[in-house]
């Protein structure tokens, strides 16, 4: 039976190496890991008679990754390049696989390295292989990306290696990232009508005011006719429009970039997470999809064996909203200085009592992380539910907003052919 040379890692400490038996590599890698350990290289043992090339090492496991393509590192293309969510979460469900069927770290690495499209994604892959070929951890090689990879993944990650469970781990991170993908997608399916809706609505008015209109006001001002009041409104919008449109156009591009700029700031985006919590429908949407998002975060990361500490530090910089996140590191004050989870709980005023009942419940029976998800399954449904409302709510509002506007609009020019039609009649 063939003899494969190891290295292996069991814990914060030193690795280990050795040597032992199986049929191939796929089953030595797979009784390294029944016995506790978390494989980082693995080979074949080759004969005494000949002295072996000496290559880099592999910290991630398998022969030195000398033949893998080489990446393209234009940094022109890597800017016009975008790493979705979904990129993001196919990634991950690939690496599992490759991991989970019994390859080695760095030769999975390779593989996706080869087999990605996206030319960003491509890059960063192929920046992890070489640092965990060097002798990094791959949550170290993870946490060199903060933009793709949260802290949560670096931190399961790193539980994982630790623990010698890192297939476990990944496929515990692809369940959550589709998870999110999915709540997240929900959202946003559910206003791209609403907002298709406006842009549709306010451009016809825009074309209407701008350059249909003055040619109707023109004749109007022919007959030196006497005309009703809201037609002469709509002149004066008209006047303005057909002369200055583009100047409006310009006007609306730079309020729209400048406030954009301005709640990307810490005190712009704080006053804008605080109004939106306080508009009453929006309000609801908003504490339903954090409520989900803190209690998915805090139950998986619990789940791997993350510390409570550190884990409520990591869920408060996962959420979207800073009035939240900021109630978020008051549990972690709270727990910090003695008190329980959901003592800490009821001192916020965003969660609901549901939630520090449920808490309060998983601390009693010491599964708060399995409370925690299924908190996270029940506000996935709330979320879904709260957004069907928002969009059943906000369609025909929007629907009347543009009649009125558009009627009005209509009803000052058919006045003054009413008048005029009756005067030469």
């Amino acid at each position: 039976m063939p003899q494969f040379q190891y290295e292996v890692k069991k814990g914060p400490g030193d690795t280990a190496k050795g040597v032992l038996e199986a049929e191939d590599q796929k089953a030595a890698v797979a009784r390294l890991r029944a016995m506790g350990y978390f494989p980082i290289k693995v080979e074949l043992q080759q004969g005494g008679a000949k002295k072996k090339r000496k290559v880099p090492k592999p910290a991630g496991g398998g022969k030195a990754d000398t033949a893998a393509a080489p990446v393209s590192r234009d940094p022109i293309a890597n800017r016009f390049t975008r790493i979705s969510l979904k990129d993001r979460n196919v990634f991950f469900r690939q690496l599992a696989n490759l991991v989970d069927s019994g390859m080695i770290i760095t030769r999975a690495l390779r593989t996706l390295v080869e087999q990605t499209e996206n030319i960003k994604l491509k890059a960063v892959i192929d920046d992890l292989r070489d640092e965990v070929q060097k002798g990094s951890p791959l949550a170290d090689a993870l946490e060199k990306h903060p933009k793709l990879f949260p802290t949560m993944y670096c931190a399961l990650v790193r539980a994982g290696e630790t623990g010698g469970m890192l297939d476990e781990v990944i496929w515990r991170i692809v369940t959550f990232g589709e998870q999110e993908e999915e709540l997240r997608g929900k959202a946003v399916s559910a206003m791209v009508y609403p907002i298709f809706l406006t842009i549709v609505g306010f451009s016809a008015i825009f074309i209407l005011v701008s350059f249909v209109f003055p040619k109707f006001i023109s004749i109007f001002e022919e007959f030196n006719a006497e005309l009703p009041t809201p037609t002469l409104i709509v002149m004066k919008v008209c006047e303005f429009m057909g002369n200055w449109w583009w100047a409006v156009l310009l006007g609306i591009g730079a309020v729209l970039y400048f406030s954009v700029r301005y709640f990307r700031t810490e005190i712009g985006r704080r006053q804008w997470d605080g109004f939106v919590l306080k508009v009453p429908v929006v309000k609801v949407v908003i504490q339903k999809y954090e409520m989900a998002k803190f209690a998915r975060t805090l139950g998986t990361l619990l789940d791997n064996g993350v510390p409570v500490l550190t884990a409520l530090k990591i869920t408060a910089s996962t959420m979207s909203n800073v009035i939240i996140r900021d109630e978020v590191a008051k549990i972690h004050t709270g727990v910090t200085e003695g008190d329980s989870m959901s003592e800490s709980l009821q001192q916020c005023h965003y969660f609901p009592p549901m939630v520090v009942s449920m808490f309060a419940v998983g601390e009693e029976s010491g599964k708060i992380g399995a409370v925690a998800k299924r908190i996270a399954d029940a506000y996935d449904v709330e979320v879904d539910r709260a957004v069907k409302a928002l969009t059943a709510l906000f369609e025909p509002l929007l629907v009347v907003i543009m009649g009125v506007i558009v009627g009005f609009l209509v009803i000052a020019m058919l006045l003054p052919m009413m008048t005029l039609s009756s005067a030469i009649g």
